[in-house]
């Protein structure tokens, strides 16, 4: 969210207040303060730049739909592939198929704003349904997650199987149609992370197969995808540099996951992993995290808000 960003700004401008009173202590005479400028008319870059506009994100946005689509295409070969698999009751090739889609589906979570009931129908977990995990309405990977997992059961999972191939059908075709708001897509630029922290290493989206680590390295590569589409509205803004620093942190955090693979390419589960390794994915998500906070900052498509007056100025 933008709080991260503005929060730092509003602690910098309040250290500056008490370092200013400071140097006014001798009662020297000084001009009043300025009215406060909003932040969208500050300059980010050097020289005159355009103020992104939503007409802007016309390109990144189409692009990322086209990546959608094209994610969504695989989807479904990789639930035809669980479905195989529970047909001959395999098990173990049942739940490898789980996490490839799974993983393939968490890679797109940019867009989940725009999927509307398609996502819970997808995505959708036990959290606040009547009954919970009992509930007709409870569908999709996560259903079928409970049943290979929970229940150790193939038959448990044929109709949810295939239920969720009808739904990525459904989703995939109408990709062409949706609508991503602005605003949102800038957001998601950290907002992905921010989710996998709150959900994935918390264990509560994959508490039964463990797949937090499969879902977050799935999350980094969305939102590169992500910062690739915006890249062209960003670098012309970005003179501090926040661009770079966003990219470096995801490229640490892909590198620790990538030493945590075993022999066969696959994850652990997350619940198996050791405290030291957990600590040290936990802090570069959250660092990542941290620095992606300031990516939307500077393409923020809302229209400028008026000036404030400064505290006490009865102008």
């Amino acid at each position: 969210m933008l709080s991260t960003a503005r929060a730092r700004v509003a602690l910098a401008a309040a250290l500056a207040v008490v370092a200013l009173a400071g140097c006014r202590s001798a009662g020297k005479p000084h001009a009043p303060n300025p009215p406060a400028q909003p932040y969208s008319e500050r300059s980010t870059a050097a020289g005159a730049v355009p103020r992104v506009t939503p007409r802007d994100y016309r390109g990144p946005i189409a692009t990322y739909k086209r990546y959608v689509r094209r994610q969504l295409g695989i989807l479904l070969g990789e639930v035809a592939a669980l479905r195989a698999a529970i047909a001959r009751d395999d098990l173990a090739g049942a739940r490898a198929a789980w996490l490839r889609a799974d993983g393939r589906y968490e890679s797109i979570g940019a867009a989940y704003g725009a999927f509307g009931d398609l996502d819970a129908a997808i995505n959708g977990r036990p959290a606040g349904l009547p009954g919970g995990t009992r509930s007709p309405n409870f569908t999709g990977l996560h259903r079928i997650e409970l049943a290979l997992w929970q229940q150790r059961s193939t038959r448990d999972a044929t109709a949810p199987a295939a239920d969720l191939a009808r739904a990525v059908a459904r989703l995939r075709a109408a990709v062409g149609t949706m609508q991503i708001d602005p605003l949102e897509y800038s957001l998601r630029a950290h907002e992905v992370l921010e989710d996998g922290i709150h959900l994935q290493l918390s264990g509560q989206a994959s508490p039964w197969s463990g797949a937090a680590l499969v879902a977050l390295r799935a999350e980094v590569e969305g939102t590169n995808v992500v910062l690739r589409t915006l890249g062209p509205m960003l670098v012309r803004r970005d003179a501090g540099g926040a661009l770079p620093q966003a990219r470096r942190a995801l490229r640490r955090l892909s590198a620790a996951l990538n030493r945590l693979r075993r022999g066969d390419g696959s994850l652990p589960r997350w619940d198996r992993l050791g405290q030291r390794d957990r600590e040290l994915v936990d802090g570069l998500t959250a660092g990542a995290a941290e620095q992606l906070a300031y990516v939307p900052e500077l393409i923020d498509p809302r229209p400028p808000r008026p000036a404030q007056r400064s505290f006490g100025d009865e102008g």
